[in-house]
């Protein structure tokens, strides 16, 4: 028996989730502190620049790819919060390594159960 959610087969839409945050400490993290979190995908986001991705073995600053970062736009009027975020399409948070320029740097991780 399957599943819909809104039409859609249950196989298509994921009906769960959930949010993990990586802080930078010694330059290096990894998603969700090195603990196994099975999932279908993810969108990750940085609070600053220079922070880099890389799947399944650790990051530095040669290697893997610039995570996007929360930011700010501000035209004469306001200022408008921008959220540029990255899907990768991983089986396990856990097999996400970041290096971050700075300590202190925080990722957002909102992940899709498998």
């Amino acid at each position: 028996m399957t599943t819909s959610y809104n039409g859609s087969d249950a196989e298509t839409i994921c009906s769960g989730g959930g949010s993990v945050r990586v802080t930078i400490a010694s330059n290096v993290g990894q998603g969700n502190g090195g603990t196994s979190l099975p999932c279908k995908g993810c969108y990750i986001v940085s609070d600053g620049t220079d922070v880099r991705v890389r799947i399944g073995t650790v990051c530095t600053e040669l290697t893997g790819i610039p995570v996007p970062w929360f930011g700010h736009s501000t035209t004469a009027t306001q200022t408008y919060s921008v959220y540029n975020t990255l899907f990768l399409p991983v089986d396990d948070i856990s097999n996400l390594y970041f290096y971050g320029a700075t300590n202190g740097k925080i990722i957002d991780i909102l992940y899709f159960r498998s």
